[in-house]
């Protein structure tokens, strides 16, 4: 009778920790679709200039910075679903360089860094585009370049 007991008992606790172990994994799924649904079912472009907004404002929060000792990162801004990164070059590349030739001269191999770079790289993949805007110190435009997802082969 004692070893019914305890079977009845280990049957009882087994279909408890099954039941348990289901719910969790019930909330498990329920929290990650709740997170990574907006990216591929429905979501608003509302949203996701919403979601680009504060990524932005994020961002700026430690800006203007100086990224080497001839380009200087002032801002980011949102227009539509694509993040600018807003860069002046400074004296003395500034006073040197050739503005006609600058964005053809130096394209390649700043769409590389953008494709390469890991949280830009997920931005593309969620189908976002990501600008590189340039200009002198003085305000003259010098040009931008604008990355998509098919950019980097994604």
């Amino acid at each position: 009778m004692h070893k019914e007991k305890q079977s009845a008992a280990m049957s009882n606790l087994s279909k408890l920790a099954a039941v348990a172990g289901g719910l969790v994994l019930l909330i498990a799924l329920g929290v990650i679709g709740y997170v990574v649904a907006p990216y591929f079912v429905g979501e608003s472009a509302a949203s996701r200039t919403e979601f680009l907004d504060k990524v932005s404002a994020q961002i700026n929060t430690d800006l203007p910075t100086k990224v080497d000792d001839s380009t200087r990162l002032d801002n980011t801004t949102v227009d539509g679903e694509t993040l600018a990164f807003n860069y002046t070059l400074l004296p003395p590349l500034a006073d040197t360089l050739d503005a006609d030739t600058f964005m053809s001269r130096y394209e390649d191999g700043i769409q590389e860094t953008i494709c390469a770079r890991g949280r830009l790289r997920r931005m593309l993949q969620k189908e976002f585009q990501i600008a590189y805007r340039y200009k002198r110190d003085d305000g003259t435009a010098l040009g931008d370049i604008e990355v998509t997802r098919a950019d980097c082969g994604i």
